[in-house]
């Protein structure tokens, strides 16, 4: 009788992707929760400032014991419209411009944690913090496949330490959307059209941006399923699944739509008409803002004259430029597709008060950033020169944020 070989046991641990993804996370973590008790200690915000108590939107201040140490620092701006949504649902006008999958999550986690506001905050960092690790470990192994096994280290390394990043573990979406808008753009790359689009479809029910993810994925259906050459449309293989593939293509756009005609039903203004009362943007050329910008950062005009974060959201704005063009040469096109939609719908709103608003968090959604950084990283000074002002970046607006600065 023949000896059966028994393959070794393989453990979780033993992937790269994912041992990369948890030291990363705990790292991370236990970093910048020190770092917001500290910031919060050594400084602390002036909790009774009308500026602070109105952006409390109503609900108690985390600020006594464990509770105002492990999460009173996190307790920042849109953390707030979350957790009053999961609370309270869309009782109040302007917390109708955030799409539900997120807050609906903390609020059936938060019930169950008990219910308190307290409780809607933590679900909501434990949800995020959750899809964080799913994000690196995705992120690594798609770097391996679409750009190269030996980028993806740096790939996942520069996203954590972005500027910007401690948003990937606060209560804030950005998280789950990059999960899934990743996990969309993958599924599409691999020709499982159904799974991307379902993807696709609760990315765009966690961000308004989701929709563009119809364009990237439109493209890979054409690439693997209509045939190939330039304006060639004919089914490369015929097989009856093809419509409901074209469907699903289709559904990250069929999210947004349902949350607009949603946001109608329950007598909710226009977003446009939102964004102008609220937030002081309206829509206009796309690259206005940029003008602004430069304005404001080398001629001191305007209101954020003098701003750090305006000089970081500039900087953005150039290096998203940069990497989307070297997107399309290094690159699969989808990626570089999917880049240059976002760049176009992110760069549509015009604001005069505050010219490229939050756009340092926006960027955290530019896969192709840290593609592309991960590529150039391969040489020594240029991954010194990205690492070390990202981490010193990531270290001053993490501050600036648990101090109740506006970063993004």
């Amino acid at each position: 009788m023949e000896k059966q070989t028994i393959a070794p046991k393989t453990s979780l641990w033993s992937d790269t992707a994912v041992r990369q993804a948890i030291l990363i996370f705990i790292v991370l973590r236990i970093f910048l929760s020190v770092w917001g008790v500290v910031a919060i200690t050594v400084n602390p915000p002036p909790e009774d400032a009308p500026d602070i108590i109105s952006q409390q939107l109503g609900q108690p201040s985390l600020n006594e014991g464990w509770t105002g140490l492990l999460l009173g620092p996190w307790q920042r701006f849109d953390s707030l419209r979350y957790t009053r949504i999961a609370a309270e649902g869309y009782a109040h006008e302007p917390d109708s411009a955030f799409p539900p999958l997120y807050p609906l999550g903390m609020r059936l986690l938060g019930r169950l944690l008990g219910g308190t506001h307290a409780s809607y905050l933590l679900a909501g960092i434990l949800i995020s913090n959750a899809a964080f690790i799913g994000l690196l470990i995705l992120l690594h192994k798609v770097t391996e496949k679409d750009v190269g096994p030996r980028f993806a280290p740096r790939t996942v390394l520069y996203l954590a330490v972005f500027p910007a990043s401690f948003f990937l573990l606060a209560a804030y979406s950005e998280s789950l959307f990059l999960l899934l808008a990743l996990g969309s753009l993958w599924a599409g790359r691999q020709g499982r059209f159904g799974l991307a689009g379902g993807l696709g479809f609760l990315a765009s029910l966690t961000r308004l941006t989701g929709w563009a993810l119809v364009v990237p994925l439109a493209y890979e259906f054409w690439r693997q399923r209509l045939g190939r050459g330039k304006w060639r449309i004919r089914p490369a293989a015929w097989s009856p699944k093809l419509p409901g593939e074209a469907f699903a293509v289709l559904l990250p756009g069929l999210g947004t739509l349902s949350f607009m005609v949603y946001r109608q039903i329950i007598g909710m203004p226009p977003l446009n008409q939102l964004y102008a009362n609220y937030w002081y943007q309206d829509t206009s050329f796309p690259g206005i803002d940029v003008w602004r910008a430069v304005q404001a950062v080398f001629f001191g005009v305007g209101r954020r004259a003098g701003d750090p974060a305006m000089v970081l959201d500039l900087a953005i704005v150039i290096l998203l430029f940069v990497t989307t063009i070297l997107a399309f040469r290094y690159l699969p096109r989808s990626w570089g597709l999917y880049a240059a939609i976002m760049l176009f719908f992110i760069l549509l709103p015009s604001a005069p008060l505050k010219p490229l608003y939050s756009f340092s968090r926006y960027a955290l959604a530019f896969f192709t950033l840290f593609f592309i950084l991960g590529i150039a990283g391969q040489r020594p000074w240029l991954h010194r020169l990205i690492l070390y002002p990202f981490a010193a970046l990531l270290l001053y607006f993490s501050m600036v944020f648990f101090m109740w600065g506006w970063v993004a």
